[in-house]
């Protein structure tokens, strides 16, 4: 099957205080972007669309296996929906994931485009089950502990048949959803989850991206 990814990469990323955006900042031997590249590359998933901010030459050569890059949006949701217009019409399934999370497990990835290719679910995200106990507040008063079981931390990437998930987006692209497997469930697609990991964590903070880089120096992650 014909298997596009999406890649986002088009926030300021001012937080961490670095001169660029951190999706063009080097970690270790390269920029953080490329590592996400590097991995749709080994598994062939091609072409590989990167949503970029406006002027990103000025911090960033594009990587060799990037096939298209296209303008973000205003908001997450329209810089997705810009990907989706940009792969070719005959794509079958689409995977869409953000720059800041390059410790993705690649086996992770191919068991969900395995799932997509029997036609057993729509959508599928990566995820974690939650080792906190959460509470539901209502102000400061805590009015209920949701069912530890029954709760897993979502993750990118997120899987989808290409034309549901651009149909869910052109069709929901004026409402606010936290991901894209939430929109894809508010338009009716059979959504599921496949087992992430721990260490597919987001870079945001500057101890997520001190951790990033001990964890490259002491070979604790493969870094593709």
């Amino acid at each position: 099957m014909k298997t596009a990814a999406i890649i986002l990469g088009g926030g300021q990323g001012t937080r961490l205080g670095f001169s660029a955006p951190k999706q063009f900042v080097r970690l270790g031997s390269r920029p953080l972007l490329d590592y996400s590249v590097e991995k749709f590359q080994a598994l062939q998933v091609k072409p590989i669309v990167a949503v970029l901010l406006e002027g990103y030459r000025q911090y960033y050569q594009p990587h060799p296996a990037i096939s298209l890059v296209v303008s973000g949006g205003q908001t997450r949701q329209q810089s997705v929906l810009n990907g989706l217009r940009a792969c070719p019409e005959d794509t079958d399934l689409v995977v869409i994931h953000d720059a800041a999370r390059p410790f993705f497990p690649l086996k992770s990835l191919e068991e969900g485009l395995a799932l997509l290719a029997e036609d057993r679910f729509d959508g599928l995200a990566l995820a974690v089950p939650s080792v906190d106990t959460l509470a539901e507040v209502a102000g400061q008063q805590v009015v209920a502990f949701p069912d530890r079981q029954k709760i897993f931390r979502t993750q990118t990437p997120q899987l989808f048949r290409f034309r549901l998930i651009k149909q869910a987006y052109e069709k929901w692209q004026n409402r606010e959803f936290t991901d894209d497997l939430s929109l894809a469930l508010a338009a009716g697609l059979r959504c599921g989850l496949v087992n992430g990991s721990q260490m597919n964590f987001k870079i945001t903070t500057e101890i997520d991206w001190l951790l990033a880089e001990q964890l490259l120096s002491s070979g604790g992650l493969e870094s593709v």
